[in-house]
């Protein structure tokens, strides 16, 4: 499970560095990005569904991304673009489409379904967690407003 880790967020932290992010921004990217994809792995593993790692996987990264956004200061879309890299599905795109190329469209077809699931997943639990996490954040904000202090 460390090396896990440790290769999820050594890709993150060479994406980030590929896509030029602020440097302060950078470790705690590749950390977002290692942890996410532990999840990933543990509730794809410990459920039936990969589909439910990916969600999970993906909404972890994204509260702990609107977090570290408010604490650095910086964009959620910094941190949640590069974290995320891990858990795309790049081996079901490839074999998508080696399958075509193969002219095995049966098998294609299935592959594509089901890389287009995961990435449909990933990116419902980004929109459904950062809609939920600024009602959330909104909600208190008016509560702690509204109180009255003698």
């Amino acid at each position: 499970m460390f090396s896990d880790f440790f290769y999820a967020a050594m890709a993150a932290l060479f994406f980030a560095l590929l896509f030029n992010v602020p440097k302060i921004s950078i470790p705690v990217t590749a950390l977002l990005g290692g942890i996410g994809y532990v999840v990933f792995l543990i509730v794809g593993e410990q459920s039936s569904s990969q589909m439910l790692g990916f969600f999970v996987g993906t909404s972890v990264i994204t509260i702990l991304s609107e977090i570290a956004a408010r604490i650095m200061k910086l964009a959620t879309t910094i941190f949640v673009s590069i974290a995320i890299i891990p858990l795309v599905p790049g081996l079901g795109l490839y074999k998508t489409m080696l399958f075509i190329v193969q002219n095995n469209y049966e098998l294609a077809l299935s592959t594509g379904i089901q890389t287009m699931s995961a990435a449909g997943t990933m990116a419902m639990a980004i929109a459904i967690t950062t809609l939920l996490y600024r009602f959330i954040i909104n909600l208190i904000a008016k509560i702690n407003k509204s109180k009255v202090t003698i």
